[in-house]
């Protein structure tokens, strides 16, 4: 996560620049790269350095304290100079836990609380690509030209990518299954500003946060949170597919949707 001098998350709202910001996962030599356009790039290990003098501080996540310790003067000077202000690059310490909030509808259980890294709201964000579609038609409606569905797509910065037969249908989901793997729904993304961020060029658009409104009666939800189910562990090895089947379980009723018709990636 990448913090002011007072350990504040800088996010998008703020520093529009951060989406132009290319991180890349090298498994085989454990390491994160960062790139950046004009800028070398640099990387991280993705290893905990347990001899590490760096300071533990705390640093905040939408007003939740988490404690952290920073990846170090080299990191902090790449991102002080992309952003032309005081930077750092923090990581969240392994015996640190942070717990998600959960709300629930009247007469539900509790389930057991998702453990969070340094994200807002949950373990994984999945936006249905039927939803985008139809919000992208009130978007070429109000600016009077049409956008490409992948631009779009980037946008809202979804973990998971999934088709439907109609738009809208994860709103009533309570839980899923794509191919093997098992998830509870937390609720709605409440969406902000930081869709209106072209993910390619950081320039801003506020129709886009105006037209979701309208497509839904004023209200800014769009996609679905989801944690690792805590009543169906993952199998080992554990892996998403493009293609998968998804499975959603809605108000008691179980439907399945074809291969054809859904996918996830």
């Amino acid at each position: 996560m990448v913090v002011n001098q007072n350990g504040v998350c800088i996010t998008q709202k703020q520093e529009p620049r951060l989406c132009l910001v290319q991180p890349l996962i090298d498994l085989e030599k454990n390491v994160m790269i960062i790139k950046a356009e004009g800028m070398d790039p640099i990387s991280v290990s993705l290893e905990e350095d347990s001899e590490r003098q760096t300071p533990v501080c705390q640093s905040k996540v939408c007003s939740h304290r988490v404690q952290t310790y920073s990846c170090g003067d080299r990191l902090a000077a790449w991102f002080s100079e992309f952003l032309g202000r005081q930077s750092y690059l923090i990581r969240q310490c392994s015996d640190f836990q942070r717990n998600a909030k959960q709300t629930h509808e009247k007469g539900e259980m509790p389930v057991t609380a998702a453990s969070l890294s340094l994200v807002n709201e949950a373990q994984y964000l999945l936006i249905n690509q039927e939803s985008v579609l139809q919000l992208s038609d009130q978007i070429t409606a109000r600016l009077g030209e049409s956008l490409p569905l992948q631009k779009l797509i980037h946008r809202f910065r979804a973990n998971i990518v999934i088709s439907t037969n109609e738009p809208f249908e994860e709103d009533k989901w309570d839980e899923i299954a794509i191919g093997r793997l098992h998830f509870k729904v937390m609720g709605p993304c409440h969406r902000c500003l930081v869709i209106c961020i072209d993910q390619q060029t950081g320039e801003r658009n506020k129709e886009f946060l105006q037209s979701l409104a309208s497509t839904k009666d004023r209200k800014t939800n769009f996609g679905i949170y989801l944690m690792n189910h805590p009543e169906r562990p993952f199998p080992i090895p554990s892996t998403l597919s493009v293609g998968s089947q998804v499975l959603a379980v809605e108000k008691n009723i179980t439907h399945s949707l074809s291969p054809e018709e859904q996918q996830s990636g």
